[in-house]
């Protein structure tokens, strides 16, 4: 309603624009495995159609907002196709990175995930959507790696391993780079973030048997369900855009400067444990 917020903060999140993306990007790539010509006809441009909604409305919002009001629209990603899929944890076993316990072989069945694993030839495993942990002494329950330069030569071996890695299909470039903890996370829990962290190329995405801790036969698979577009990729290619209405102080903005831009405006104090900076 027109006029009901005149002071503090309104906040107002569009996620559709997030879930059509995920679901309609089949439509819109004829080289996506679950592409549908006769349905393209009707679904491949609903993605810009909606995105041609949300334009407007953040049209008639600044067309609104007086000279003190300050305006601010986010995204926090952009998109792009998930076509094949990528066995983390298979790579590691088939690097000597992970292990299985005698007669046990790589399995489909997610249910199994880490239960075939032998934690005592195990060095790393990968969890989640990109992380890849350290078996390490004193933190996994079966820790095998020192910190130090036992756990440092893994993580170069998965470094030099991962990036670049090209998908023997398609022959495209699957794995661009493979980030540590510390070049992407900081602040108090940094610790519990992974320690290296998948950058993948559009077109590529780890897989969802990766997510749960499993490991199929096979590097790779094709994405043959309905989520076809994603952003778990290498941030350098779906990158966010933010846009103000007034003059940041420069163009290097990151998320973490939201907040503390948000509570200069509003002449809230920073707490000492916010990072980021005021734009403004």
């Amino acid at each position: 309603e027109v006029g009901r917020c005149t002071d503090g903060l309104l906040f107002v999140l569009f996620d559709t624009p997030d879930r059509v993306q995920h679901m309609l990007w089949r439509f819109r790539d004829p080289e996506c495995p679950g592409f549908d010509r006769d349905r393209a006809r009707e679904l491949g441009r609903r993605i810009e159609e909606r995105l041609r909604r949300y334009d407007a409305f953040v049209g008639r919002v600044q067309e609104m907002a007086d000279r003190d009001t300050l305006l601010i629209v986010l995204s926090d990603h952009g998109f792009s196709n998930f076509r094949r899929a990528f066995h983390v944890n298979t790579w590691l076993l088939e690097n000597g990175l992970l292990a299985l316990k005698r007669n046990r072989e790589p399995e489909q069945d997610e249910a199994e995930a880490f239960s075939a694993v032998d934690w005592s030839r195990t060095s790393a495993y990968a969890l989640g959507l990109g992380g890849i942990y350290l078996n390490l002494k004193g933190r996994e329950r079966e820790g095998i790696l020192e910190e130090g330069g036992e756990a440092e030569r893994v993580c170069r071996s998965i470094q030099k391993g991962l990036s670049g890695l090209s998908d023997p299909v398609s022959h495209r470039t699957a794995v661009r780079r493979v980030l540590r903890r510390e070049e992407i996370y900081s602040g108090a829990y940094a610790a519990d973030s992974p320690d290296l962290l998948l950058a993948c190329a559009p077109g590529f995405r780890v897989s969802w048997q990766t997510a749960l801790g499993g490991m199929p036969r096979g590097l790779f698979e094709d994405n043959t369900r309905r989520w076809s577009g994603d952003h778990i990729i290498d941030p350098e290619a779906v990158p966010g855009i933010l846009f103000m209405n007034r003059t940041a102080e420069h163009d290097r903005a990151d998320m973490l400067d939201m907040a503390p831009t948000i509570l200069n405006y509003l002449g809230v104090a920073r707490h000492e444990s916010m990072e980021g900076c005021s734009l403004l």
